[in-house]
């Protein structure tokens, strides 16, 4: 099978068990399930095309596609753009909007194709460094459409892409203060950044290249940025000397799934950048929000206060924060003055400085995306049942570590503090020793990644105004979809199929120790019991967030504000947190 049908076919077996999970496909039951309790299952749309696969039922109501099993009329089904064809009615796609969608999920094919043909077996991925891991990565476990990146073409693809594994420089513009500001963290000014980032060589040539270099704030760009938007919207800022383009960095940079996010390849010490790339990928267009970037130095400012004070978070769990230490945000003078434009014309150029994971390990020890723990090589195996066979441990023990490390912290933050991460698998990190034991769990992504609850909590009292300005709040059951979401139904569920198909470990037993490390968390602070019970953790059902409905309506790409509500929910399913399923599905 070649790389592209290998993507395919990959790609159509999880749309049929993600859109069947949303409720937008209903297939029916077509026969007895098998000993793995995989049943057959026939989908018959409104324009005639039948589909046949094999699948079984997991928490939260979901499906789990067995690989290879999927035939469309009788044939093997490996074109998901067949698929939304054939299921057209059912997606509520017409005219421009499906024509949008077929072109994105091309995209998304040949993403995945291009990380096909260069897929290292787990064993060899645990090796690499966590840089180096992430362009192996199948991105959102979710999201049908998660590699679309709209805006990139096929050279730009293969430049910037992560999955074609190529490092790039970066250009860097000098942008007037009138215009440009600049966040950091107490004692770090902006000359200490700029010369631990560029050298004290490279700064001066480039503050050479401006009249008054203290005029001006330095920010790097993405050169894909560079190219498409800012020489196009800052065309006449450019002219009269705004903005100046002053070089590019001596150091290379590999890009992360979000694309957005480089790492320096060149110096290891060096921090992570996160730039603004006005492609839309998954649900919105990435660049940088001012405010939140701006504000992002100051929420781990925050953060770090309340975590070097909390002996759980510092020392029980040494639960890490990968901080946003230095930001720099540009408004467009005349873009930027105009607030109902769609938000991603205020968005398109400033700069992120993150603390890296690879400065904080200590010898011997290994960090991995939790996003790498279900991804399997060409041989089969999958990360998370090699890391549990070379540990020395049994499943129940590493499983039973993991979920304490990282659900003990993230409840402490919710019900403790009123914080809400973003922990889904690209911002979790599992820090692990040479065997593969797990050690601690990292978290990254402050800037529009950190929500709060819409009651005064002592913690509150430490925020600095500007960030407490930005943060979102949201009511306590809204805020522990940030477990509910991102987590249970958007990591764990995924992983108890992958360790039943591997590793034959019950999935009733990977929810049991979650009820576990959660009611634990329960008995041994009861001080904060009516938050727990607000946040319905223990709950009989829960709200259904449904990321394939929103990205498929396509309604938010133009919105003015793009967190102006909550994520699209649909429906209820029974919380597997709330007590066993009686046929072991959770």
């Amino acid at each position: 099978m070649t790389a592209w049908r290998e993507a395919g076919s990959l790609v159509t077996h999880k749309a049929l068990g993600e859109l069947s999970y949303e409720g937008l496909l209903r297939p029916e039951p077509d026969g007895d399930p098998d000993d793995r309790g995989h049943r057959p299952w026939r989908l018959e749309l409104s324009s005639g095309a039948v589909y046949r696969f094999h699948a079984r039922r997991g928490a939260f109501e979901s499906w789990s596609v067995r690989p290879g099993s999927a035939t469309r009329d009788g044939h093997p089904a490996d074109d998901p753009r067949a698929l939304v064809v054939d299921a057209r009615a059912e997606l509520g796609l017409t005219g421009l909007r499906l024509a949008d969608v077929l072109s994105e999920l091309t995209a998304t094919v040949a993403n995945e194709a291009a990380r096909l043909d260069r897929a290292p077996n787990a064993a060899e991925l645990v090796l690499l460094d966590y840089d180096s891991a992430d362009g192996h990565l199948t991105g959102h476990p979710r999201i049908v459409l998660n590699k679309g990146r709209v805006g990139f073409s096929a050279a730009d693809r293969d430049r910037y892409a992560p999955e074609s594994g190529r490092d790039f420089a970066l250009p860097w513009l000098a942008v007037h203060r009138d215009h440009a500001s600049f966040r950091s963290v107490e004692g770090l000014s902006a000359r200490q950044l700029l010369t631990e980032e560029l050298g004290e060589e490279l700064l001066e040539r480039f503050r050479a290249k401006v009249p008054d270099p203290d005029d001006y704030v330095l920010v790097p760009v993405h050169p894909w940025q560079l190219d498409e938007v800012i020489g196009v919207l800052y065309a006449g800022e450019i002219a009269t000397g705004a903005v100046v383009p002053v070089g590019e960095s001596t150091d290379r940079y590999r890009p992360h799934q979000t694309v957005r996010t480089l790492a320096n390849a060149t110096d290891p010490v060096r921090r992570d950048v996160k730039t603004a790339v006005s492609v839309r990928n998954t649900l919105v267009y990435r660049g940088l929000a001012s405010a939140a970037t701006l504000a992002a130095p100051q929420v781990t400012t925050w953060l770090r206060a309340v975590h070097d004070a909390d002996p759980l978070l510092r020392d029980d769990y040494r639960f890490d924060l990968l901080g946003e230490v230095a930001s720099v945000s540009v408004r467009h003078p005349l873009f930027g003055a105009v607030d109902e434009l769609p938000y991603r014309f205020h968005e398109t150029l400033g700069a992120l400085w993150r603390e890296p994971v690879r400065t904080r390990l200590a010898p011997g020890e290994r960090a991995l995306s939790f996003a790498a723990l279900p991804y399997r090589g060409p041989d089969g195996q999958s990360v998370i049942a090699h890391l549990i066979g070379t540990s020395g441990l049994s499943t129940d023990e590493w499983t039973g570590r993991v979920l304490d490390l990282l659900l003990t912290p993230l409840l402490h933050w919710l019900l403790e503090h009123g914080v809400g991460f973003c922990p889904h698998g690209q911002n979790l990190i599992l820090v692990t020793d040479d065997h593969g034991v797990p050690l601690r769990v990292a978290i990254k992504d402050f800037a529009q990644g950190v929500d709060l609850l819409d009651e005064h909590l002592p913690a509150y009292d430490l925020l600095g105004a500007e960030a407490s300005a930005d943060m979102l709040r949201w009511p306590a059951h809204l805020l522990a979809q940030s477990l509910f979401s991102s987590v249970f139904a958007g990591q764990l569920r995924f992983l108890a199929e992958v360790l039943l198909d591997d590793l034959d470990h019950p999935r009733a037993r990977l929810w049991a120790r979650v009820r576990e490390v959660v009611g634990r968390y329960r008995d041994a602070h009861p001080a904060s019991a009516a938050r727990f019970d607000a946040c319905g953790l223990f709950a009989a059902d829960v709200e259904r967030v449904c990321l394939n409905r929103e990205h498929l309506a396509g309604e938010g790409f133009d919105k003015v504000d793009r967190d102006d509500e909550f994520d699209v929910r649909s429906g209820r399913v029974p919380n597997p947190l709330a007590g066993p399923d009686p046929g072991g599905a959770w």
